[in-house]
C-alpha cells in the first residue's frame, strides 16, 4: 500500500495501490492503459467531493507543468494540464497574455479547474471551461485524442467539464486576452440594498460579488474594473502561510465552534471589521477606502488558508437574490452552528454539456463550514432549497445528487454518458462516487 492521499480540507482520504507521477504525455497514456483501476486524476486536492478517491491508482499531474507555446495573434496558449493557476498567471504575463477570468482561489491545476467547471464572477464572463479552445486527452486504451470544435467535437463538448471521467487531460489550449489591470473597490452595504441592486451592479462592473454573514444585516460587496492606472505588484504569501485576517478568521471559528451562542455576534463583528461602508445611494463610489490596482492574475485570488468544506449550486440568474434570501433565513433558523459567509457570484452561460452553466446565465451561491465542524446537517437543509430553485451543483463541491437528478438537470446527459461509454467501456475511470453519479453502480 502507498501513503494516504488527502484533499485540501482533510475530509476526503484514499489509500490507493499506487500514486503515479508522470512527467510526459507518453507516461500518462501508459499509466491509464496499464495501471490498476479505478484510475483517478488528482490536481491539488481542492475538490470537496470524493472525485479522486480510489483504491486503484491515483494519477498526479504535478510533473506536467508549464506553457508549451502561445499564439500572440489569436491570443491563445497551449498549457500543460498540471500547471497551477497561480503559476500560470506570471507565465502568461511574460507572453503579454492573461486569462479572461478566474476564481478567487488559484491553488488548483488547470485541468482540475476546467474539469469541474470552476469559475470566477462576471455577468458576461464564463467559467474557465468556457475558455477552452482545445485539449489533449489520454483515454482508457492508451490513445491520446486531440479535441476541439472541429476535431473529435463530441468529446470536446463532453470533455470540457468531465471531472476525469473520460480520461486524463494532458494539455489544454486556453483562449486568453492581452494583459490587463483591475482596480478593486468595495465595502459594506445593507443586504436589502445589495440584493435589490444586484443586477445593476453586475452590469456596471466587469466583476461583482458579495459575501454575506447571514446573522449580519450588511453584505461585503466587491468590484473589479479594468483600468489604465498603474498596477502595483503584489506579494503573494507562500501556500499555507497565514495572514492577519486568516488568523482572526481561524480564531473566531474556534470561538464559535466552542461557544455556539457567539455565532451571531461574531458574524456581525466580522462584517463591521471588514472595510468601510459603501457610499449610500451610489453604485460607483466607495467612501473612505483606498483602491487597489493590480494585474489581473494578482487581483483575482485571495490567499485563503482557513480550511473549510463547501457546497455550491448554480441557479438561474434571475432567481439568485430570492434563493440566497431563503438560504440565509434557513441558516439563521436551523440551529446548526456555522460562521463562514455566503458567497454570491454571477457566471455567463456556456455550451459544455455538463457545465453547471449550460445554456443558462447563473448565480452561484456558496455555503462553507469550518473544517473542524460537521457539515452534513447544515448542507442538507440548504440543498433542499437549491433543489427548489432548479440548482445545479458544482462538481467539485459537496452535494448528494445522483443520476436521476442529473438526467433532469442536463439536456445532454444521455449524450455525455454515451461518449463516456465509448471511450471507457470497462469503467476504468469510475470510482464509487462517479458510479453513483452516472448510475453505473
Amino acid at each position: 500500500m502507498t501513503d494516504v492521499w488527502s484533499n485540501w480540507s482533510g475530509w476526503v482520504k484514499a489509500w490507493p495501490q499506487g500514486i503515479a507521477a508522470p512527467t510526459t504525455e507518453e507516461e500518462v497514456a501508459s499509466i491509464v492503459r496499464d495501471a490498476p483501476a479505478p484510475i483517478r486524476t488528482a490536481g491539488r486536492g481542492h475538490s470537496f467531493t470524493p472525485l479522486v478517491e480510489s483504491d486503484g491508482t491515483i494519477l498526479t499531474l504535478f510533473g506536467l507543468s508549464g506553457v508549451v507555446d502561445h499564439d500572440p495573434t489569436e491570443m491563445t496558449a497551449r498549457i500543460k494540464a498540471g500547471t497551477t493557476i497561480r503559476d500560470l498567471g506570471p507565465l502568461l504575463f511574460e507572453r503579454g497574455l492573461a486569462l479572461l477570468n478566474q476564481g478567487d482561489i488559484d491553488r488548483q491545476t488547470l485541468a482540475g479547474a476546467v474539469g469541474t467547471g470552476t469559475h470566477g464572477t462576471g455577468g458576461g464572463l464564463g467559467s474557465l471551461s468556457a475558455g477552452v479552445k482545445a485539449f489533449r486527452l489520454a483515454t482508457a486504451s492508451g490513445e491520446v485524442l486531440s479535441c476541439s470544435r472541429t476535431e473529435n467535437s463530441d468529446v470536446f463538448d463532453a470533455g470540457r467539464v468531465s471531472f476525469g471521467s473520460l480520461g486524463a487531460m494532458t494539455e489544454i489550449t486556453m483562449q486568453c486576452t492581452k494583459i490587463y489591470a483591475l482596480e478593486e473597490t468595495g465595502g459594506r452595504m445593507p443586504i436589502a440594498e445589495a440584493l435589490d441592486k444586484a443586477e445593476a451592479m453586475r452590469d456596471e462592473a466587469r466583476h461583482f460579488e458579495f459575501f454575506w454573514f447571514p446573522f449580519a444585516d450588511q453584505a461585503l460587496v466587491k468590484f473589479l474594473r479594468e483600468t489604465d492606472k498603474e498596477a502595483r505588484p503584489r506579494r503573494r504569501r507562500p501556500d499555507g502561510e497565514m495572514s492577519r485576517d486568516d488568523k482572526i478568521m481561524k480564531l473566531t471559528c474556534e470561538f464559535s465552534r466552542t461557544l455556539p451562542f457567539l455565532r451571531g455576534p461574531l458574524q456581525k463583528f466580522l462584517t463591521s471589521a471588514s472595510g468601510s461602508r459603501y457610499s449610500s445611494g451610489s453604485i460607483n463610489g466607495v467612501e473612505g477606502q483606498a483602491t487597489k490596482v493590480r494585474w489581473s492574475h494578482d487581483a483575482f485570488p485571495s490567499d485563503r488558508n482557513v480550511r473549510f468544506n463547501e457546497m455550491e449550486y448554480a441557479v438561474p440568474a434571475e432567481k439568485g437574490p430570492d434563493c440566497i434570501r431563503e438560504v440565509a433565513e434557513h441558516m439563521r433558523k436551523c440551529g446548526t452552528n456555522f460562521l463562514f459567509p455566503l458567497e454570491f457570484r454571477y457566471v455567463a452561460a456556456d455550451d459544455a454539456w455538463l457545465s453547471p452553466f449550460y445554456r443558462r446565465d447563473s448565480v452561484t451561491i456558496s455555503v462553507h463550514q469550518y473544517h473542524r465542524q460537521p457539515y452534513k446537517e447544515l448542507f442538507a437543509g440548504v440543498e433542499d432549497i437549491f433543489r427548489r430553485y432548479d440548482g445545479r451543483p458544482h462538481w467539485g463541491k459537496l452535494h448528494t445528487r445522483g443520476a436521476k437528478d442529473f438526467e433532469a438537470l442536463y439536456p445532454k446527459w444521455d449524450a455525455f454518458r454515451e461518449v463516456r461509454r465509448q471511450l471507457d467501456p470497462a469503467g476504468k475511470f469510475l470510482n464509487a462516487h462517479l458510479k453513483q453519479i452516472f448510475g453505473d453502480a
